[in-house]
């Protein structure tokens, strides 16, 4: 082996090790929740709750002028939305709002992992009802393995997550094809692998 050859040898096991590492718990965590999504029949209530406020509305946000702007709408839902999440705690990683000019009516709805919040405003009087939905820690878990309205920054880490595991998976191959010892017995499982994969599909189509 070349000392070229070798050096690579060296970075291709070392990307291995740690590539493994970066992802070991995360790998974990998206294996294990891999087997609950794919077992809906196991959802329970560990944690679920429920929950109706009635709230109202501070009197410098009653003073807000609401015109048919779109955008002075938006700065102005996400003032109510930022006293909501500063004075109420209500959580959600997606945002989204609607208004009534009409009926003076603001709707606010959060989303995050296994909950949300609806939030209905009536600008006039002041008056805001909260609702919450929590459907607890299995819940969560399974709507973070699929990055549910978890945000940009889960997103990303599942992303990452994915890289280094094409990158553990990669070169574990190079490193197996690198040893001819057990290159025929590792190409073997692989194939094996790959006609249980073919098997379960053309059985899932029937």
């Amino acid at each position: 082996m070349s000392a070229q050859s070798a050096k690579f040898s060296k970075f291709i096991r070392l990307l291995h090790i740690y590539s493994s590492m970066l992802v070991g718990v995360l790998l974990l965590f998206f294996a294990a929740t891999g087997i609950t999504l794919n077992h809906p029949e196991w959802q329970n209530n560990w944690g679920a709750s429920s929950a109706q406020q009635e709230l109202q509305l501070p009197a410098a946000l009653m003073q807000l002028h609401w015109s048919e702007d779109e955008l002075q709408q938006a700065r102005q839902a996400e003032q109510i939305a930022q006293w909501l999440r500063s004075e109420h705690q209500v959580q959600g990683a997606v945002f989204n709002f609607s208004f009534e000019p009409d009926e003076q009516l603001l709707e606010l709805d959060f989303k995050r992992p296994a909950g949300y919040s609806a939030v209905l405003v009536e600008l006039q009087s002041g008056r805001v009802e909260l609702n919450t939905e929590y459907a607890g820690t299995l819940a969560l878990l399974n709507d973070l393995h699929k990055g549910r309205y978890a945000g940009v920054s889960w997103k990303w880490l599942i992303d990452i997550t994915a890289l280094a595991c094409l990158l553990f998976g990669i070169s574990g191959f190079y490193l197996l094809w690198r040893q001819p010892a057990r290159r025929n017995s590792g190409i073997n499982t692989a194939l094996f692998g790959v006609l249980l994969l073919l098997i379960a599909y053309l059985a899932a189509l029937h």
